[in-house]
């Protein structure tokens, strides 16, 4: 199974749902993550089963009528571990550095399933809490994976502390239990957004340490 979503530009979105048609995907979801963005991007939500290398083959083929490069790119320098100490104390664990970029990833503790299958966090279904240190400040990105109870506590604790939700939707269509992604993005002072974010993350069945 292959799951995930492409991040495209407006005038990408029809050439790429032809190509994922034409390669047998299914096409679970179109929308936004951010607010304000420029260029305009849009996230196309898709999912596929079969042979893993025709699979790959597929998504070539939809990558050849966008602008994204198949190729690595070499990340920022790494900021110093200071840089980070404080942040990773808040939200509980370690994250993923990459570049000027902290990475956290939290799974739900509950079983997601579609098809009757158990899906993997690792799978796209952890709640994903990125920060970006520039200069005095941080910004901070990712999306909540939520139960349809959990909705309204989230947004309102982010909303307490200056996180702008940025948008509410699906990201599959048999998944069970039925599942809400909630986008958020904020630019503040990197310990309060991070005690924002874990107070949040304390509003939903989640693994937090």
């Amino acid at each position: 199974m292959v799951m995930g979503d492409l991040v495209l530009l407006e005038s990408e979105i029809d050439p790429v749902i032809s190509q994922l048609i034409a390669n047998g995907f299914e096409i679970t979801a179109l929308h936004n993550h951010l607010l304000y963005e420029l260029p305009r991007i849009m996230y196309l939500h898709i999912s596929g089963i079969g042979d893993a290398v025709k699979l790959a083959q597929g998504l070539i083929n939809v990558f050849s009528v966008t602008q994204t490069p198949l190729t690595g790119h070499t990340a920022n320098q790494t900021l110093p571990q200071e840089y980070w100490s404080t942040v990773e104390e808040i939200m509980g664990k370690k994250g993923n550095r990459v570049g000027r970029v902290i990475q956290f990833s939290f799974p739900r503790a509950d079983n997601i399933k579609e098809f009757g299958v158990i899906i993997p966090p690792s799978m796209g279904i952890s709640h994903a809490i990125n920060f970006q240190f520039e200069g005095q400040k941080a910004a901070t990105t990712g999306d909540f994976v939520l139960t349809a109870n959990e909705v309204n506590p989230v947004v309102q604790t982010l909303k307490q502390y200056g996180i702008t939700v940025t948008a509410i939707h699906n990201h599959m269509l048999y998944e069970s239990p039925r599942l809400f992604f909630l986008h958020f993005w904020a630019v503040d002072n990197l310990e309060r957004l991070a005690y924002g974010l874990k107070q949040a993350l304390k509003k939903t069945n989640t693994v937090i340490e």
